[in-house]
């Protein structure tokens, strides 16, 4: 009996999962081990281009990344400016605390891009109404920059989502 069971099982020729011989497509990795050439060449071109897909989405992630950096550096450079003019410990105490945030987040981005990206998205939303809650023309003053840095953690969120659910489906890439 145990000769028949070692019989009917095979690794797969691309993930090296055993499977059974009679089977057409890996359960793993869904190469089709027993399939016609077609299929596995629509295989292949499939998985060439999610690298591709993960290769872009991975620079806009580190886009977003660097977004994340300059964030950190401006919030210190804004810190110190603020303070020579209104020589505020609190308000350059609270400056260096949130570019701590926006460095820990940038680094964590390396990790869990998603989860980061978008804790630094919110948190800089949240500065931009806190901004505007204490000084209303405070949404208009640097609406150009802060588009920009939107969009850029944006397109880095989106691509850390889209890059999150093709490794759920397949952990091989």
């Amino acid at each position: 009996m145990e000769n028949k069971i070692e019989k009917d099982v095979m690794n797969c020729s691309f993930c090296k999962e055993q499977i059974e011989k009679e089977v057409v497509f890996c359960s793993n990795c869904g190469h089709p081990e027993n399939g016609t050439d077609k299929e596995r060449a629509q295989f292949f071109a499939k998985r060439a281009m999610e690298k591709s897909k993960n290769i872009d989405a991975g620079e806009k992630i580190k886009s977003a990344r660097n977004t994340l950096f300059v964030l950190c550096g401006i919030m210190i450079v804004y810190g110190f400016i603020y303070y020579y003019s209104t020589k505020s410990i609190l308000d350059l105490g609270v400056n260096f605390f949130v570019a701590l945030i926006y460095l820990a987040l940038a680094f964590w981005s390396e990790k869990k891009p998603f989860i980061a990206l978008l804790s630094g998205l919110l948190l800089y939303l949240t500065l931009i109404i806190i901004s505007a809650i204490i000084d209303p023309t405070s949404i208009v003053k640097g609406i150009l920059w802060k588009f920009l840095i939107i969009s850029y953690i944006g397109k880095g969120l989106y691509s850390a989502f889209d890059l999150q659910k093709v490794k759920t489906v397949n952990p091989n890439l």
